[in-house]
């Protein structure tokens, strides 16, 4: 940069000399101009050639400005926009700084320099650039202050307000971190989160970060329930507790009253009424074995009561079977049925019966006999028809029962196949007839089609009025809602001192009526049902009557 500033000056005195100008200053009376905005200062200004013929160059001392800084800080000092000739000489000097400072400036003789700003208050830093007879002063302040201290933070503390500890699938808990707090009145942000021992099992969790909220266990097992809290700066430690679901289902009891024996052609009537008939249990009918050659069938399959009539002589094998409708809980019973023919009447002749008779069709379907299913999915069934003489067999299919709302149909593939697809949640039974043109063989399927959408009502609370004294009488009201705002439907039963468990009446609302007939332990179990969702909602209360 001093070069170019050297051919510069040659090239106007060279200049001046071509116009018949001396190399000499005319203008001495600008020396010593006024200081720009760094307050400048210079001795002499002036520009030209002295007698020996040596470049003199007009100096100008610049400083960068300089922002306040905190104590401790390192201050840049930036000369180089100065204009400094080839000869001069640059120094840097502190002439002004706090009484107890002891800042020193690191290199005095360069355009970059710095100091460390070691108390507060205020520092002038000087820039002097001097060649010969010519001295420029430029002059810079900065203000030192101390930095301001940070206020130190406390972290929270995270409490969960106690809880039940144990509660029955779908009951809703409250959780509470009202009594969490901050040291520093912070406003607290809140973190629930629920972990099991297994991380399978189902639960759900309502308003995870709000001070308060609920949580469903929808499986049975311990689910651990943590709280942390955060006042926007520091998270709190993590505080746990934990929660049991347990199974409050009473135990599945199946019963089947039939005959030991029975003849041939006889109606053999199967009950099962006396069996735990809960609304979240399924009846089913089946034979496990029936003799060679039988063509017998059940009546009903999926009911209580059902019948059937032995066409052969030998033993029947008939299973009672009741199935949790929400879990793979099932209970069985099975009762053989011995079936001789009947013996003639004396006096009378016995008819032989032609053994070449046409028998019905044989017919079996597949899938079956019962079948859960989603909305939306679809279903081939599959006829396997044989005739016993080997007639030609006519296969139709029809709906047995389906949802009012659905809109589902059978479509025939072929003879012996079918499809449908489930458009609504609810029963469906689809029924296959097999003809020959004599007999006609009926095989049907079953299928509880669900709606996994759809969530089961909860039941908040149940109401007790009443005095529970022998021989007084309770009215009980439950709560429940439904998050689909679907109707909701109640059974009502309780386990009485005795261990026998009843309906209470033939309540289906809300309300029951309890008659409290001996003392001892009762415990009353309601159900909500929104007949969509596959599971119920449902609650126990237990109390001793005196």
């Amino acid at each position: 940069m001093n070069k170019r500033l050297i051919l510069l000056a040659l090239f106007l005195g060279a200049t001046l000399t071509a116009c018949g100008g001396s190399g000499g200053s005319s203008a001495t009376d600008n020396n010593n101009n006024s200081s720009d905005s760094n307050n400048n200062t210079g001795t002499d200004n002036s520009t030209g050639s002295d007698n020996s013929g040596t470049e003199n160059t007009q100096l100008e001392a610049k400083i960068n400005p300089i922002q306040s800084v905190y104590t401790g800080a390192t201050v840049r000092l930036v000369g180089t926009s100065s204009v400094v000739s080839a000869n001069a000489k640059v120094t840097w000097s502190l002439t002004t700084k706090p009484e107890n400072s002891k800042a020193q400036i690191a290199d005095k003789s360069s355009l970059l320099s710095e100091f460390i700003a070691d108390v507060a208050g205020n520092y002038e830093a000087q820039l002097t650039i001097k060649s010969d007879s010519q001295e420029s002063i430029a002059k810079v302040s900065v203000k030192v202050t101390d930095k301001p201290v940070e206020p130190t933070n406390s972290a929270p503390t995270a409490v969960i307000t106690p809880f039940k500890e144990r509660a029955v699938k779908s009951e809703q808990i409250t959780l509470s971190a009202k009594d969490s707090s901050d040291p520093d009145g912070d406003r607290l942000n809140y973190k629930w989160q629920v972990t099991s021992a297994n991380n399978a099992l189902d639960f759900h969790l309502i308003n995870p970060e709000g001070e308060y909220a609920v949580f469903v266990g929808r499986d049975y097992g311990i689910f651990t329930i943590s709280l942390t809290v955060h006042d926007g700066k520091t998270y709190s430690d993590t505080v746990t507790q934990q929660i049991e679901v347990y199974d409050d289902r009473p135990e599945l009891k199946a019963l089947l009253d039939a005959p030991d024996t029975a003849k041939v052609n006889d109606l053999v009537t199967l009950n099962a009424r006396d069996s735990m008939q809960y609304n979240f249990a399924t009846p089913m009918f089946s034979f496990d074995s029936i003799p060679a050659g039988s063509q017998a069938k059940l009546a009903h399959t999926m009911a209580y009561l059902s019948f059937f009539t032995p066409d052969v002589a030998g033993e029947y094998k008939v299973r009672f079977t009741l199935k949790d409708r929400n879990s793979d809980r099932t209970e069985s019973v099975v009762k053989t049925i011995t079936v001789s023919e009947k013996q003639a009447k004396t006096g009378q002749i016995s008819t032989s019966f032609n053994r070449d008779r046409n028998a019905p069709p044989v017919l079996n379907i597949t899938p079956g006999p019962l079948l859960n299913k989603f909305t939306l999915t679809e279903q081939e069934f599959i006829a396997e028809v044989q005739d016993p003489e080997g007639a030609q067999v006519e296969l139709h299919w029809k709906w047995l029962n389906k949802p009012a709302a659905s809109q589902a149909t059978i479509i025939t593939e072929a003879n012996n196949r079918a499809s449908t697809r489930f458009d609504v949640a609810g029963l469906y039974v689809v029924q296959a007839d097999a003809s020959d043109g004599e007999h006609t063989t009926s095989r049907l399927v079953a299928i509880k089609v669900e709606d996994p959408a759809n969530y089961a009502p909860i039941i908040t609370d149940i109401e007790v009025n009443g005095s529970k004294i022998k021989g007084s009488r309770l009215t009980l009201k439950a709560n429940a809602y439904d998050k689909e705002a679907n109707p909701i439907t109640f059974t009502w039963l309780v386990i009485l001192p005795n261990g026998t468990v009843a309906p209470i009446g033939t309540e289906t609302s809300n309300t029951a009526a309890l008659p409290l007939t001996t003392a001892g332990t009762y415990q009353v179990l309601v159900y909500a049902r929104d007949n969509i969702s596959p599971y119920s909602g449902h609650q126990r209360i237990t109390f001793v009557v005196k």
